[in-house]
């Protein structure tokens, strides 16, 4: 048995323990200088015994990396599926098999290293024990041994390694960042190849069962974990995943909180396959972006956007969105006007904008249709200036500018002024988290991966909201002196901090606000007129009171736009002496209340994240702390270096009593309550289900737009030269193969060229030849004249010519030109040297 050889051999006892924590590198291992005799560490090796053929090549690779030497496997024999015995050799055995070298070398040929070493390890099998025994040992080699002291990848640089990609850093990058850490450049235990192979590996592991269903067995773990998270999916007939849609429960509330208005936009190059991602974005009370769901989608059809919008309800509840807010994308239109019954459609003006320029080349209409686009005026003063700036341009009768008229009411902001927008006009934010997204992803990524990069999209969001609101719920926010200083208070007390600027902005514009009039309506309501002077001039607004003082609207319309009050309505607050704002007046989206909600009910940005995650990050940022001071002096350093290697050696232990009887540590071990984990979540297992099957590469408008492959004869797509219906070949003795033609393949007969005629007869008009070729080609060849000035380059003899439709006449010019005239250009089609 192996284990009888430890206290014989303290290699072997280095290499099994390296084989069974794996944590140990080649630094760690003592070379075959330590053994006091080397004959005698030879024939212990000899005297091993191994369970499987697998634990006797760890233990022969582990020999040869502390040897200085490479192994590779030679030869095995079996009896049925049992192996027989095992031959593992040096890498440099043998010699290389002499090849003859191609005439024309597409690269260098590799360096020898084969020089015939006889290093051989061979085991065999007891069939009484079934163990493995060693049967032959030659340690004897013919060349020069190395060390590999940079070859071994530890724990820790695996974890920091996988930490560091999966926030989307390149591994070259994270290579830089190791070598700073380790001490400088060339300090690291490992190459960077070592590096790229196990991140390689990593990725191919963890979808070793398929990226898809990989990706529904996280979504099922999510699920397991956070009560609210809801996913949903649909497969074709091959079980091929064709959408895919999902959200947490963070998301749900968010929803449930600022779900009125809705940007509705599409992405793509995030996945290898291809797949359009759908992503449903809001605005949330602090003018911050908010990410309510997001889906993949195999196709962008009405049907496929119906699906999405279905789903979307399911998983809010039903609530449909005040607003929504998307490109000029039909499928999209068609399906929120089915599913979204209520719900006011909103045309993004920027992709209006950059529409206009693409379809009108006239840079000044362009520019008049942009300001119209955005134009804060009455439905009245719309129609009267469009029809002057087409009139203007004489587009009456563009059919672009016509269509574009018929669909106004779904982008111009004359229609928009009393719809509550969230100060929104493009799809601008989610353009910005597209960019957010995008930002580490490339495409081909996996969609396993993609899911852990928008998870940490989300958690960056949301980590930026809980500060924002932390901020805002602050007591320590100051109000300058003012004359509405009671109003100021009251709106940095319920108004969030950005909310909060723009209302104080308001406030301290109504002192160029002048009251013009007050009238008194019947049923005692109020109507007032201000004058307010701008750079465009002089406007008049007007304010009606209504309802006992409780009910402003102004025909500016920016409270119901943009839920703020205006100057005009703040003014008119002054008049009656209100110190507060009332409630009708306060749109509940810019409170602080729903994010103080919110904020209770998920209070950490990562709510799902496992626990050992947790407790890494927990020790990482102590373990940084301990780093930077005990570096600062030698003494700290040698102490806490020490310190730290003896708590190491004690984890290893309680890790390998943890794995061997599968119990979890008891958390009265833990000292200190403050260095446990809050609200540690265990894993749950991963359940089996049917295997759902990775999609294909799909082809939308948002995949690479390929060249399509082109005809060497004809230029024409579609097909290749072999095929080519141009394609003809004179069918000569001796004919070489010549651009993938040749006599087999020819379509022109024996009796159309005669090599016996003489090549200026055969290119005679006068000379009846059946050309097989299209008329107009054959009238542009039979209207040239030969002038006798000019003798042939080659004879026919050398090399016949080919009549057809791409032949080129070469001629020597010795006198003079060739006469006449040609109909068409012919390609030139080169002729091989005489033989």
């Amino acid at each position: 048995m192996f284990s009888m050889f430890r206290e014989h051999c303290e290699f072997c006892k280095h290499v099994q323990d390296s084989n069974n924590t794996n944590a140990r590198s080649e630094d760690e291992l003592p070379s075959s200088s330590e053994f006091v005799n080397p004959c005698k560490k030879e024939e212990l090796i000899s005297q091993l015994v191994f369970d499987s053929v697998e634990d006797a090549e760890k233990f022969y690779i582990a020999y040869a990396k502390a040897e200085g030497f490479d192994v590779r496997r030679r030869s095995v024999q079996k009896k049925g599926p049992t192996i027989k015995n095992r031959v593992w050799v040096c890498t440099r055995e043998g010699f290389r098999e002499k090849k003859e070298e191609a005439r024309n070398m597409l690269r260098e040929s590799k360096p020898l290293t084969r020089s015939g070493c006889k290093a051989t390890f061979r085991v065999t099998r007891d069939w009484n024990s079934g163990k493995y025994m060693v049967s032959r040992f030659l340690n004897n080699h013919n060349h020069e041994l190395h060390v590999y002291p940079k070859s071994y990848l530890s724990p820790p640089d695996k974890a920091l390694l996988s930490l560091m990609t999966k926030t989307g850093i390149k591994p070259s990058l994270v290579m830089h960042y190791l070598d700073q850490i380790a001490g400088g450049a060339g300090k690291l235990s490992f190459k960077k190849k070592t590096a790229y192979n196990w991140l390689n590996k990593l990725r191919a592991e963890r979808i070793r069962e398929g990226d898809i269903h990989t990706v529904i067995n996280k979504l099922k773990e999510s699920k397991q974990k956070d009560d609210r998270f809801f996913y949903k999916y649909c497969v074709d007939e091959e079980d091929t995943l064709t959408r895919l849609f999902w959200c947490d429960g963070s998301s749900r509330a968010e929803y449930e909180a600022f779900g009125d208005v809705l940007v509705f936009d599409s992405t793509y190059k995030t996945n290898r396959y291809l797949y359009p991602l759908v992503i449903f974005s809001g605005v949330n009370n602090h003018g911050s972006t908010c990410i309510f769901a997001a889906c993949f989608l195999q196709d962008e059809t009405t049907e496929s956007y119906q699906w999405v919008l279905q789903t979307f309800l399911e998983a809010m509840g039903g609530k449909i969105p005040e607003s929504v807010l998307t490109d000029q994308d039909a499928a999209m239109r068609s399906a929120l006007v089915s599913e979204f019954v209520g719900s006011r459609h909103r045309i993004c003006s920027w992709h209006l904008c950059r529409n206009v320029r693409k379809n009108i080349k006239k840079s000044s209409f362009c520019n008049e249709f942009c300001s119209l686009v955005d134009r804060k005026c009455s439905i009245e003063e719309f129609e009267l200036s469009w029809a002057n700036t087409v009139e203007k341009h004489n587009l009456s009768n563009n059919k672009w500018v016509l269509d574009t008229y018929e669909i106004r009411e779904r982008w111009a902001e004359a229609y928009f002024r009393e719809q509550f927008m969230c100060m929104m006009t493009t799809t601008q934010r989610a353009e910005s988290v597209n960019a957010l997204i995008k930002l580490s992803v490339e495409h081909k990524m996996t969609i396993t991966d993609f899911l852990d990069h928008y998870e940490r999209t989300l958690q960056r969001l949301r980590s930026d909201f809980i500060e924002m609101q932390k901020k805002s719920e602050m007591d320590d926010h100051d109000v300058r002196e003012s004359p509405l200083k009671c109003l100021e208070e009251h709106a940095i007390s319920i108004y969030t901090l950005k909310i909060f600027y723009m209302v104080r902005k308001e406030i301290r514009d109504e002192q160029g606000v002048v009251g013009e009039n007050r009238i008194g309506e019947a049923g005692g309501n109020q109507t007032f007129f201000y004058r307010e002077n701008k750079e465009t001039g002089v406007s008049i607004n007007k304010v009606i009171v209504g309802e006992g003082i409780s009910k402003f609207q102004c025909d500016c319309f920016k409270l119901e736009s943009e839920g703020i009050p205006c100057r005009h309505i703040i003014s008119t607050l002054k008049y009656y002496g209100m110190k507060k704002f009332p409630e009708s007046m306060l749109k509940r989206r810019w409170l602080k209340d729903p994010g103080r909600e919110l904020r209770k009910k998920f209070p950490d940005p990562i709510p799902i994240a496992n626990s050992e995650q947790q407790r890494f990050g927990k020790l990482n940022a102590e373990c940084l702390v301990l780093s930077v001071v005990s570096s600062q002096t030698e003494p700290g350093y040698s102490n806490s270096l020490r310190r730290v290697r003896d708590v190491v050696d004690t984890a290893k232990d309680e890790l390998m009593m943890h794995s061997r009887c599968g119990s979890v540590p008891s958390e009265n071990n833990v000292n200190d309550d403050n260095d446990s984990c809050d609200n540690v979540i265990q894993d749950p297992p991963i359940t089996k289900m049917k295997k759902v099957c990775d999609p294909v590469r799909n082809k939308t408008r948002g995949a690479t737009k390929f060249k399509k492959q082109k005809c060497g004869i004809c230029g024409v797509p579609g097909h290749k030269s072999t095929t080519c219906q141009l394609k003809k070949q004179p069918t000569w003795e001796g004919e070489k193969k010549y651009k993938g033609h040749n006599a087999k393949t020819s379509s022109v007969s024996k009796q159309q060229i005669n090599p016996e005629i003489p090549f200026h007869q055969v290119n005679n008009p006068q000379f009846p030849v059946n050309f097989n070729m299209p008329d107009s080609i054959v009238e542009g060849v039979l209207n040239m004249q030969p002038n006798n000035s000019v003798l042939p380059l080659f004879s026919h003899t050398d090399h016949p010519m080919v009549p057809g439709a791409f032949t080129t006449l070469l001629w020597q010019q010795q006198a003079g030109a060739a006469s006449g005239s040609v109909a068409h250009s012919f390609p030139d089609f080169p002729i091989p040297p005489p033989s």
